[in-house]
C-alpha cells in the first residue's frame, strides 16, 4: 500500500502541480458555496485548505492530516487566515464534532487507505445529513508521476466504493488528464 513520504514535499506544491491542479479553479469546479464548513482530510501543507478559505468567506475550513510536519506547514502558511485551522488526526479518527460538517474534501488519499470501509464511516459520522463529498484521485493509468498503477482506484470502482458506504454520485468533475473529479451526496 502507497504511503505518502514527507521527504517528497516538493511534489505537494510546484509549478507543475499549481499548471496541472491550480487549486482555486479546482475547488471552484466542485461549486462550494461561500458558507459552511470544509474539511480538507490528509490537507498536506494547505494546497487546497488555504484557497478553499477564500472560497468558504462567510464560513470556515479545518484541515486535518495524520503528520504533524504537515500540520505545522499548513499552520505557518495560514497563519492571518482567521476562517482555517489544522489539526492532527488519526487515519480512521478524526477529531471532529458528528453532523457537523458541510463538505468534505479529499484529494490524492483514498488510494492509501487501506480499511476503507472504516475510512468512510468516520466521514459519514462528521458529515452533515445531505452533505457533500468531493474526491480527487489518480486515474488507474500509468502517469508521469503519482502512485503505481497497483495503488489507483479507477474513477468506477470508487463509485462503487463509495455507494456502499451511502453516497450518492452527483457528478463526475474534469480535473486533468492524470486525475478524476467526483462529487458525491451523503444519503
Amino acid at each position: 500500500m502507497h504511503k505518502f513520504n514527507i521527504k517528497s514535499l516538493d511534489k505537494l506544491d510546484n509549478p507543475k502541480r499549481r499548471q496541472l491542479m491550480p487549486p482555486i479553479e479546482t475547488l471552484k469546479k466542485f461549486q462550494l458555496g461561500d458558507k459552511g464548513t470544509l474539511l480538507d482530510i490528509g490537507c498536506g501543507i494547505g494546497y487546497f485548505s488555504i484557497p478553499a478559505a477564500n472560497i468558504l468567506n462567510q464560513g470556515k475550513v479545518i484541515g486535518l492530516d495524520i503528520m504533524p510536519e504537515m500540520i505545522d506547514i499548513a499552520k505557518e502558511k495560514a497563519k492571518n487566515i482567521a476562517n482555517i485551522k489544522f489539526i492532527k488526526s488519526e487515519e480512521y479518527s478524526f477529531p471532529i464534532q458528528d453532523t457537523s460538517i458541510d463538505y468534505v474534501f479529499i484529494s490524492n488519499v483514498i488510494h492509501e487507505i487501506e480499511n476503507k470501509a472504516k475510512y468512510f464511516n468516520e466521514i459519514r459520522r462528521v458529515l452533515k445529513p445531505g452533505g457533500l463529498l468531493c474526491i480527487i484521485d489518480w486515474e488507474k493509468k500509468e502517469t508521469e508521476m503519482g502512485p503505481s498503477i497497483n495503488d489507483r482506484i479507477s474513477k468506477e470502482e470508487m463509485i462503487k466504493i463509495c455507494a456502499s458506504a451511502n453516497f450518492a454520485h452527483l457528478e463526475d468533475v474534469f480535473i486533468n488528464m492524470d486525475h478524476y473529479g467526483l462529487k458525491f451526496k451523503l444519503i
